[in-house]
This record gives C-alpha cells, sequence and structure tokens, in this order.
C-alpha cells in the first residue's frame, strides 16, 4: 500500500498511483495543473485534496474525515471505474471544481449505513453512466448540471434527494429512477432550498388507475411557506397510462400522497417522447404527479337564470340566501365546501346526459349559481366538472324548487364551450314528451329563467289538488295560522328566494305559485319538468 501525505504536482506533469491512496491528518495532495490518475482507492482520515488540474479515479473514495477537497479547488475530478464505483465514508465530502461521471457503470453514495451526504459545489457532469443516490442526499451548487439525459443522470432509487437552492430562474434537477424524468422548478416566491427525488410509481393513494402518468416528483423545501413554484417535468410515452390524453394535461401537488391533489390547468404536452408540461402557482410542496383533464376537470362557461331570485329592476339575481346557504349541497351529492362565494344566489344541479338518449344521466354535479347567472366553483371561477370522460353530452340545469331544463341539442365539452340557457336553447320534457308548455318563463323582454313556484319539487306547480304546492307553504307556516311567517329559512317552500317562507301578505309565496298556474284558473296544474 502506498500512503501518501503531501505530493506536489508541477504544471503539465503526470503521476499515477497504483494502489491505495491514504491521506492521514494533515497531509495534502496538491495538483497545481496537470494530471494524476488514482488507479485504485482513495481514503481520507484527515488530509485535503487540492486539485486545479485533473484527477482521475479508477476506485472508491472513503471520506472519514473533513472536507475532503480544498474549497480552492478549480480542477476536475472524474469517476473512471471498469466496475461500479463508490463514494462512502462517515463523513460528507464536498468536491469543488468539476465532479465528472465517466463510468458506464455507474458511481453511487453507498448503500451501506455507514454512508453519508455528499455536496457538489461546482459542476456536476455526465460522459457516461447514472450516479446513484441510494439513501444519502446530494446537494448541488447553483450551477446547473450538464451532460445528463436518458442514460446519465441521478438515480433517486431510495430515500436520498437532490437538493438545491431555488430562486426566480429555472433549476434544473437531472433525476429519474429507472427511466429519466427530470424536473425543472422556478421560484417566483421566497429563495429556499428545495429536495427532490423521483418514484416509479403514481402515489400509493391514488386511486386512479388511467389518464394518469405512472411517476411521481417527491419535493420538499427547507423552510415551509413561500413559495409561487412553476415546475417542468419530464415522461416518456411508456409511462403514461390507459386514456391518458397529453393533450389536456396539467401537473398536480399532493400533500397526503394522492388522497387529495391540487391540479393546474389543462394544457397540451410539449415534445415528442419525450414530453414535458408545466404547472405555475404553485404554494406548497408535496408530491407532484402528472394527469389530464379527467382529474383537473372539463371546465365550461354555463350560464342561467332563476325566476324566483330574478330582479327586473337590477336585470339580474337577488342573492338574499347568501348568509343562509348551507355548505352542503342539497340535492344529496355530498357536495361540501369550507365557504360560500359571497356572489352565490344559491346551490344548482348541473347534469351531463347521454348524447343517445336526454333522459339518461351520466354525471352529475352540485355548483353555485351567482348573481348575473354564472354557474361557479366554490372560488368564484367557471364550473368545472372531473371525473368526466371529454365528450358531447346534453347539459340539464336542475333546483330544488325550479323546473329544470336541458340543451336542445349536445354540447362538447373539449376546449371549454359556452352555453347560456335561453328559451331557444332549453327544452323541457311531460312524460317523455316534449311539452306544449315553455322550457323557461321569460322574465322580462328577451330575457329567460328556469320557472319557480315548485315548492315539492315534483315537476309541476299546483295551486289546488292533490300534491299542491300551496299547501306545501301552508303546512310550512303552520295551518292554523295560515299568516304566519317563517323568517330566514333555507326551504323549498321559499319560492321567491326571499330568504322567507310567507302563505299571506306582501311577498308571499303562496302568491308566487298562483301567478305561474295563471291567476285566471289557479286550478289549472303547470308541468314542464325534464325526466329524471
Amino acid at each position: 500500500m502506498k500512503k501518501v501525505f503531501l505530493i506536489a504536482f508541477l504544471f503539465g506533469s503526470v503521476f499515477s498511483v497504483y494502489s491505495q491512496l491514504v491521506l492521514s491528518s494533515g497531509s495534502q495532495l496538491v495538483v497545481n495543473s496537470g494530471s494524476v490518475v488514482v488507479a485504485n482507492d482513495i481514503t481520507c482520515s484527515g488530509g485535503t485534496i487540492k486539485n486545479d488540474g485533473e484527477i482521475t479515479i479508477l476506485g472508491d473514495v472513503t471520506n472519514n474525515s473533513g472536507a475532503l477537497m480544498d474549497a480552492t479547488s478549480t480542477g476536475t475530478v472524474t469517476f473512471e471505474g471498469t466496475s461500479a464505483q463508490e463514494i462512502t465514508g462517515t463523513v460528507s465530502s464536498t468536491f469543488y471544481g468539476t465532479f465528472d461521471v465517466n463510468n458506464s457503470n455507474g458511481v453511487a453514495l453507498t448503500a451501506t449505513s455507514t454512508g453519508a451526504d455528499q455536496t457538489i459545489s461546482g459542476t456536476l457532469n455526465f460522459t457516461s453512466g447514472k450516479l446513484t443516490l441510494n439513501g444519502f442526499n446530494l446537494t448541488i451548487g447553483t450551477t446547473d448540471p450538464t451532460g445528463a439525459g436518458t442514460s446519465s443522470y441521478i438515480v433517486t432509487n431510495s430515500t436520498g434527494s437532490v437538493v438545491r437552492v431555488v430562486g426566480a430562474s429555472d433549476v434544473a434537477f437531472p433525476v429519474g429512477n429507472t427511466t429519466y424524468n427530470p424536473v425543472t422548478l422556478n421560484n417566483a416566491g421566497t429563495s429556499d432550498t428545495y429536495s427532490v427525488r423521483v418514484a416509479d410509481t403514481k402515489p400509493a393513494s391514488f386511486a386512479g388507475t388511467s389518464h394518469i402518468v405512472d411517476r411521481s416528483w417527491e419535493i420538499s423545501e427547507n423552510v415551509p411557506g413561500g413559495s409561487d413554484l412553476t415546475a417542468t417535468n419530464q415522461w416518456n410515452v411508456g409511462e403514461e397510462l390507459t386514456n391518458f390524453d397529453r393533450s389536456a394535461s396539467t401537473v398536480g401537488v399532493t400533500s397526503d400522497n394522492g388522497t387529495t391533489v391540487s391540479w393546474g390547468s389543462n394544457s397540451s404536452a410539449t415534445g415528442s417522447n419525450p414530453y414535458t408540461n408545466s404547472s405555475s402557482g404553485i404554494t406548497s410542496t408535496g408530491t407532484l404527479m402528472v394527469g389530464d383533464y379527467f382529474y383537473s376537470g372539463l371546465v365550461i362557461d354555463l350560464q342561467a337564470f332563476l325566476a324566483g331570485a330574478y330582479n327586473t329592476t337590477n336585470h339580474n339575481m337577488d342573492n338574499t340566501l347568501n348568509s343562509i346557504l348551507p355548505l352542503t349541497d342539497p340535492y344529496g351529492l355530498t357536495t361540501t365546501v369550507s365557504s360560500v362565494p359571497a356572489t352565490a344566489v344559491d346551490w344548482i344541479k348541473i347534469e351531463l346526459r347521454d348524447a343517445g338518449n336526454h333522459a339518461t344521466v351520466l354525471h352529475s354535479f352540485a355548483r353555485f349559481i351567482d348573481q348575473n347567472g354564472q354557474i361557479i366553483n366554490e372560488d368564484g371561477t367557471d364550473c368545472k366538472m372531473t371525473g368526466v370522460v371529454s365528450g358531447s353530452y346534453y347539459i340539464a340545469i336542475q333546483h330544488r324548487n325550479h323546473f329544470g331544463v336541458v340543451s336542445t341539442s349536445t354540447v362538447n365539452l373539449t376546449g371549454s364551450p359556452t352555453l347560456t340557457f335561453e328559451g331557444a336553447q332549453a327544452t323541457a320534457w311531460q312524460d317523455g314528451t316534449i311539452t306544449t308548455n315553455a322550457a323557461m318563463k321569460e322574465v322580462e323582454t328577451n330575457v329567460f329563467a328556469l320557472w319557480d313556484g315548485d315548492a315539492n319539487g315534483d315537476g309541476e306547480v299546483a295551486y289546488n289538488g292533490a300534491g299542491n304546492d300551496r299547501s306545501a307553504v301552508l303546512t310550512e307556516v303552520g295551518v292554523g295560522t295560515p299568516g304566519n311567517t317563517v323568517l330566514d329559512s333555507y326551504s323549498a317552500n321559499d319560492v321567491n328566494m326571499d330568504g322567507d317562507v310567507i302563505y299571506n301578505g306582501a311577498g308571499s309565496d303562496r302568491s308566487s305559485i298562483l301567478s305561474v298556474v295563471d291567476v285566471s284558473t289557479p286550478g289549472v296544474v303547470f308541468s314542464a319538468h325534464i325526466p329524471e
């Protein structure tokens, strides 16, 4: 064994060590500008390497004391063994200058429990082969790695991650596991240190088995909060599961292993195997995924009016009920929100119906309708529907005390379509046959709304007789005292949607029902509903 305690190399010289190189306490290997080949292992027990030239290592590196390299080093260290090489030892090493991987069999941070995290403060370059992390982290400085590709990248095969500082510029993480799946991060928020690794599967708690890429990127930050990330993820066609639509793909983030995912907006992937897609505005880290519209949702600009809430003076709807709207929808769809939009008039139900049979309901969603008739999500954005295969559907609107309507023709949900329900664009059925009654109520000239007055929700407005809606109002206010008023009531019997159930007097719901069936013939039953 040859032990080297202090060796200075002159400019342009070449020196080869053909046995183990041991750096003991106080020793230093100095390479001013020439080339050195270490034909076996390097073991550091307290010395350092000052390298401004080129050092080629054919064996392993074991560091049990100190930083291994002098911080002023500017040269290149190349791992060029003929078999797999390791960086090991009980102490973390910091490599300055250029760290070059040129071993087709790969270089690894040891898989043993005695290993340590490593740092490349200069440039990581791939000439040939991969760098495997096993259970240890690799910190990389401000210079992006070079030469990475499908056969040369950082393998995150276990718990080890790539660690880098990310600010308001693109920072590359050339990572993968069995395949190359890099991610680029850009942080418009507070600069922070991020750790990244890739798994060869989607998150374990994610139930979906289609419309998804079978990869996940686990990302954490040193100081939680302050992130405003744009992530650009790369995948290969063989990692796309059934029905994945890369033309409407998106990046999502989960903090609970896939049970819940916050998805970005849909866009077309770029590239041609491999593919990439980006998502911005990521404010919390977790596990990133790539899915498509099936999970992020199909968006439709959907509009309608409710006659009961329509205000002809303001030409929109009153939202008197807003403060008493429940956080869970009234249609039994178990849709629950954390807050109600300030402009919401009421909950509304949207149905997607079979393009071949308008009576067949395929999907139902509970959303809100605002004062301008826009059907919106909890956050006020246009209606979004998840778990729906892109295609054409009849679209129906249902409300708890108004007649439902359905579109006169199918709507293709691809490309964020617009549908505004008006008299000519809505149809109602009576017992499976198109009704002679108008599908919608003209609340002012050329302004149409869903018919009001269906207090008991049976698809008919009746003033007298069995199952009439007037009796439903009377029952709520009290049969013995029909003049009573039930105040601040979220009730289907509040057909004029003023927040009160009133039988007699100004603004009574009984009068609203009577106006629908025809004041002159209050016994008439008005019916215009769509089939269930």
